[in-house]
């Protein structure tokens, strides 16, 4: 099991940022190594959405509920099912600074089906964190 958190300020108002979080589809364009995102279902702040991404050479599935309250800024996911995780849940928590600026918490607690060595482990859920933080910030800012 991995858990972690990420907080940071990011430069992109609050509902820019939302709008990128929850465009789950466009995802494969900013993040890097996913290659699909498909929204199976989306009604009243849920949405189920299954992914691809490329983990250490290995196509990785997966289809998380998305649990979205634009109102507190708050994003919650938990898995519904992969062929790599046995837990991926995790939240969002985006609150407006003004001036153009959003306070971000983005946390995960990951358990794998396989072991994973801790400095793969480490690279894969902490490690790349920031960066992936960055590609929606930066894709907000193109809005």
């Amino acid at each position: 099991m991995a858990q972690t958190e990420f907080r940071d300020v990011l430069a992109v108002d609050k509902e820019k940022l939302l709008s990128v979080i929850t465009s789950y589809e466009d995802y494969p364009q900013f993040i890097e190594g996913c290659t699909e995102a498909h929204v199976q279902e989306r009604a009243d702040g849920r949405a189920r959405v299954t992914y691809r991404v490329n983990v250490m050479s290995q196509d990785v599935n997966y289809t998380l509920d998305h649990f979205e309250d634009p109102s507190t800024g708050q994003i919650r996911w938990s898995l519904v099912d992969s062929n790599f995780f046995k837990k991926n849940d995790g939240h969002w928590e985006v609150k407006s600074l003004g001036n153009g600026k959003s306070d971000v918490v983005y946390a995960l607690d990951v358990e794998f089906k396989v072991p994973v060595p801790g400095f793969i482990l480490n690279r894969l859920v902490k490690g790349s964190l920031p960066g992936m933080v960055r590609s929606f910030e930066k894709q907000a800012q193109k809005k």
